[in-house]
C-alpha cells in the first residue's frame, strides 16, 4: 500500500514528546544505518548496518534512485508488526518542495523482490542539512537468508538535490520493530589499555569465518554496543585498530550476549628537550610521525618535557623544531629522529640551538653582499633604459595588499599569465598565515604541486600544518582515481564543490583564502546564471570567515558570462598578450578596485625562477 504522506522538518515543527514517548515504549526498535564501505562486497558499496555512523560524512546527487542493502544478511524468519521509521537528511541549493518514494523491499534467495513498505512524500527542502522523519506502519515477516533493501527514489525532473548520510550529525537511517533478544546477539564492549584506561574512538571489527558483519567505534569511556544476527554457536573474531594499528585480536565462541573487556597493548613515549648548554627548550613543537602521517603533535613545556601515551608498538619519526626570532626575522631550528616503540620509553633530545649573535654576523654579511649585487644589477638596468621589480610592485600599484572579505577576478587569454599571477597571490597568503584553498580543474593536484614548488619549495609544510587543502575537480574527469582528500566527481558538480569548499572552510576557519583555476572549463558545461550564482555564493561563503576569492577566467567565456561574474567581484585584474616583431609582449592592468589604484597598462614578462616581473621605462613618470 502506498502512503501520500506531507511531512516537515524536525528542526522546524516538534514532535509531540508523549505521543514519540509511547511509540518508543509500545516496541522494542533496531536501528539499521546507512554506510558506504566497499569491503562488504554489496554492489556501490552502499549498505545497512546496526553499527553506528561511521564518523565520515557521505553524499550523493540524489537525481536517480539510491538504495543501501542490509548487511549480513538475515539468519532467521522475522516478523515485523508496528511501525516502520526512516530518517533521511536532504539539502538543496534552491529552496523548493520535492517528491521522493521512500520504500522498503524484501529481497529472497533466489533474488525475488518484494515491496514490503511504501510512501510517495512532498519535501520542503532549502539551501542547509535538514533531517526528515517519516513513520509508516508495517505487517510483514522477512523469510530466513532473505534481506532488506531500503530505497529512495526521486521524480524525474528533480536535480541539483543531494542525499547524506554515515556523518555523526547525517545519520539517514531506517528504523524497525525488530524483537531485539529473539533477533540479535548484543555484545557490550569495553576497550581499555593496560592501566584500565578507556581508549576513546577505537575501531573495533567482528568477523565471522574471515568475513566482516560489524564495524564501530568505542564511544569517550571506551565503550560499544554492537548487534550482530543469531546464528547459534558462532566463533567471532574481534580486531582492535588504534591509530590505523591493530592493537588486540580476541576469539570468542558463543551463541549468547557477551559483556566482556578488551585490553590493548600500548606504550607511552616521554621527551625532554634541551638546548645546547643543557637548559630546557620550552614551547618546541614535536610532531610524531609513522608512514609520514602525523599521529600526534604537541608544544614542550616550561620544564621542556612533552609525552605522548597510549601509542601502539610501531615505528615512528619524530619531528622536534623551534622557532627563534632573529632580526625579527623567525628561524626555525630542528632535529629528526626515528624510534621503535615496543615498550614505555623516555628520550633525551638536544636542539641544536645556535647564538644569536652568531646568526646576525652571518645575517649581516648576506645582507651587505646582496646589497651590492641588487645595486650593480639596478645600475645594469638603469643602463639599458628600463627597471624591472618583481611581484611586490604590484601592491604599490594597488596601494597595499588585496582587501579581506573581498573577491577578485584575473582575466586574460591563454598563456597571458594568469596562473603565475594567481600562484604569488596564494604564496603570499600562505606565508603571511592565512590558510588556504586552491580549487583545482585544470590539471592533476600532483603537477599543480610541482609547479608551485617553483615559488615556495617547502609547500609542503603548509599542507602538513593544515594551512594549504587542494580540491580536486580534475582527475575524475581526467580518468584518474583521485587521491585528495577533497574532490567531487566533475568539474560540473557545483553543489559536491559547494558541500566540500564549506567543509575545507569550517576545517581551517578565520581568514581563509580560496583559490579558483579556472572559470573556464564551466563555461563550456553550465549555463552562465548557474556560474554566476556559484560564484555569488562561494563568494559571501569566503567573505564570511574575512577571507577573499581569487579566481581566474579566458577568453573562451563570451561578453554576456563575462559581464556577469565581473560585476559580482570587487576588483578585476585584466591580462593581455600580443606577439610583436617575434617577441611575446604581455600586459597588465588593475581594470577595477575598491580603493584608488594605477590604472594603467604595465609590461610585463614570467620569469622561469622569479614569477612575474613588472618593466618600467627609466623616467619619473613611471615611477608610483
Amino acid at each position: 500500500m502506498i502512503l501520500v504522506a506531507l511531512f516537515s522538518i524536525l528542526s522546524l515543527l516538534p514532535i509531540d514528546a508523549t505521543l514519540a514517548q509511547q511509540r518508543v515504549d509500545s516496541t522494542e526498535t533496531v536501528d539499521l544505518y546507512a554506510h558506504t564501505d566497499y569491503t562488504m562486497g554489496v554492489k556501490g558499496g552502499r549498505i545497512l548496518s546496526t553499527a553506528p555512523p561511521y564518523g565520515e560524512s557521505r553524499s550523493a546527487l540524489l537525481d536517480r534512485e539510491i538504495n543501501f542493502t542490509l548487511y549480513p544478511t538475515l539468519t532467521r524468519d522475522i516478523k515485523l508488526e508496528g511501525s516502520v521509521n526512516y530518517r533521511i537528511h536532504l539539502r538543496s541549493p534552491v529552496k523548493r518542495t520535492v517528491n521522493l518514494n521512500v520504500s522498503l523491499y524484501e529481497i529472497g534467495t533466489e533474488t525475488e523482490i518484494k515491496q514490503v513498505s511504501s510512501a510517495l512524500i512532498a519535501l520542503p527542502v532549502e539551501d542547509k542539512i535538514n533531517k526528515y522523519v517519516l513513520g509508516i506502519p508495517i505487517s510483514h515477516t522477512f523469510q530466513n537468508e532473505s534481506t532488506i533493501l531500503f530505497s529512495i527514489e526521486p521524480d524525474p525532473d528533480i536535480q541539483s538535490l543531494t542525499l547524506y548520510w554515515d556523518g555523526e550529525k547525517t545519520a539517514t537511517s531506517v528504523s524497525l520493530p525488530i524483537p531485539l533478544e529473539e533477533t540479535f546477539n548484543i555484545f557490550d564492549l569495553e576497550i581499555l589499555d593496560s592501566k584500565d584506561i578507556p581508549l576513546k574512538g577505537a575501531n573495533v571489527t567482528i568477523l565471522v569465518d574471515n568475513r566482516r558483519i560489524w564495524t564501530g567505534r568505542s564511544n569517550s569511556i571506551g565503550e560499544i554496543r554492537a548487534l550482530v544476527p543469531k546464528s547459534g554457536d558462532t566463533v567471532y573474531e574481534f580486531i582492535v585498530i588504534w591509530k590505523s594499528i591493530i592493537a588486540n585480536r580476541t576469539l570468542y565462541h558463543t551463541s549468547e550476549n557477551l559483556d566482556i573487556q578488551i585490553r590493548c597493548t600500548v606504550y607511552s613515549l616521554e621527551l625532554l628537550v634541551r638546548d645546547l648548554l643543557g637548559f630546557p627548550v620550552e614551547e618546541a613543537k614535536v610532531v610524531l610521525l609513522r608512514n609520514d602521517s602525523i599521529v600526534d603533535q604537541g608544544n614542550t613545556t616550561i620544564e621542556g618535557r612533552i609525552s605522548f601515551l597510549q601509542l601502539p608498538g610501531s615505528q615512528y619519526k619524530v619531528q622536534i623544531s623551534r622557532e627563534l626570532l632573529i632580526l625579527f626575522v623567525p628561524i626555525s631550528v630542528s632535529n629528526d629522529f626515528d624510534i621503535q616503540l615496543s615498550s614505555d620509553a623516555s628520550r633525551e633530545i638536544v636542539l641544536r640551538i645556535v647564538k644569536p649573535w652568531m646568526i646576525n654576523s652571518v645575517l649581516l654579511i648576506l645582507i651587505i653582499l646582496t646589497s651590492s649585487l641588487l645595486a650593480l644589477n639596478l645600475f645594469r638596468k638603469r643602463k639599458k633604459g628600463f627597471r624591472e621589480y618583481d611581484f611586490e610592485y604590484f601592491y604599490k600599484m594597488v596601494g597595499g595588499d588585496i582587501s579581506s572579505s573581498s573577491s577578485v577576478m584575473i582575466s586574460g587569454l591563454p598563456g597571458s599569465g594568469k596562473t603565475v599571477i594567481l600562484a604569488h597571490f596564494l604564496i603570499k597568503s600562505l606565508r603571511s598565515g592565512k590558510p588556504c584553498i586552491f580549487i583545482v580543474n585544470l590539471d592533476f593536484p600532483s603537477n599543480l604541486r610541482e609547479y608551485l614548488k617553483g615559488f615556495e619549495p617547502d609547500l609542503e609544510k603548509y599542507e602538513k600544518s593544515s594551512k594549504l587543502i587542494f580540491i580536486d575537480g580534475y582527475s575524475a574527469s581526467g580518468g584518474k582515481e583521485s587521491s585528495e582528500k577533497h574532490q567531487i566527481s566533475s568539474m560540473g558538480d557545483l553543489t559536491g564543490l559547494g558541500v566540500q569548499l564549506s567543509s575545507c572552510l569550517e576545517e581551517l576557519g578565520q581568514d581563509t583564502d580560496v583559490f579558483l583555476d579556472s572559470l573556464t572549463p564551466l563555461f563550456t558545461m553550465l549555463r552562465d546564471e548557474y556560474i554566476a550564482n556559484f560564484i555569488h555564493s562561494v563568494g559571501a561563503k569566503t567573505k564570511g570567515v574575512n577571507g577573499r576569492f581569487f579566481y581566474t577566467t579566458g577568453s573562451a567565456v563570451g561578453r554576456k558570462g563575462l559581464n556577469a561574474i565581473e560585476a559580482l567581484c570587487d576588483s578585476v585584474i585584466e591580462l593581455s598578450s600580443t606577439d610583436e616583431a617575434g617577441e611575446y609582449q604581455r600586459k597588465l592592468r588593475i581594470k577595477k578596485m575598491r580603493r584608488k589604484h594605477f590604472e594603467r597598462w604595465i609590461d610585463f614578462r614570467v620569469d622561469g625562477d622569479k614569477g612575474i616581473m613588472f618593466r618600467t621605462r627609466n623616467s619619473r613618470k613611471s615611477k608610483l
